[in-house]
């Protein structure tokens, strides 16, 4: 996976195509074949220059999924977009709760959807950031793993309405 700081190979990549582009533009009819050889000499892996062409593909329109890369799976730290539903339901500073215990794995990819359907079924709109940190506290604490069917083993929740 690639870390954080590692673009620096994407980046170069795409302004030596932009480069070649321009010079093309410009009249050099053999920019395109020279742009290869630049490519070779410029120390850049195949997985910068793959990464490059999605960000060309996902600029023209095409989604991830229409091209090869559908097969990759999300990184470890990719976060979800939330639903329209989840949006209009959690607050701002809920949701930015949420997405920070999962970033920091204080909540597993299952405990953070444990805790979006507890709190999605809880009737409260907007759901505020005390409900969210009462509700990820409890599943987190829930060490039976929901094997209850959903239920939290420290009974429902009393709301006050």
């Amino acid at each position: 996976m690639r870390d954080d700081d590692s673009n620096e190979g994407v980046l170069r990549a795409l302004r030596l195509i932009a480069e070649h582009l321009e010079q093309f533009l410009d009249g050099d009819e053999m920019a395109f074949e020279t742009l290869g050889e630049v490519l070779d000499e410029g120390r850049l892996t195949a997985e910068d220059l793959q990464s490059a062409a999605l960000v060309l593909r996902s600029l023209g329109g095409e989604s991830p999924g229409d091209g090869a890369s559908a097969h990759y799976a999300p990184g470890k730290h990719a976060l979800r977009v939330p639903s329209a539903e989840e949006r209009d339901s959690l607050s701002p500073e809920a949701w930015g709760y949420l997405l920070d215990l999962r970033r920091r794995d204080a909540l597993d990819a299952e405990q953070f959807e444990r805790v979006l359907d507890l709190l999605m079924r809880s009737g409260v709109r907007p759901v505020g950031i005390d409900l969210a940190r009462e509700t990820a506290a409890r599943v987190a604490l829930d060490v039976r793993g929901g094997e209850d069917g959903g239920e939290s083993r420290h009974g429902e929740f009393d709301l006050a309405n």
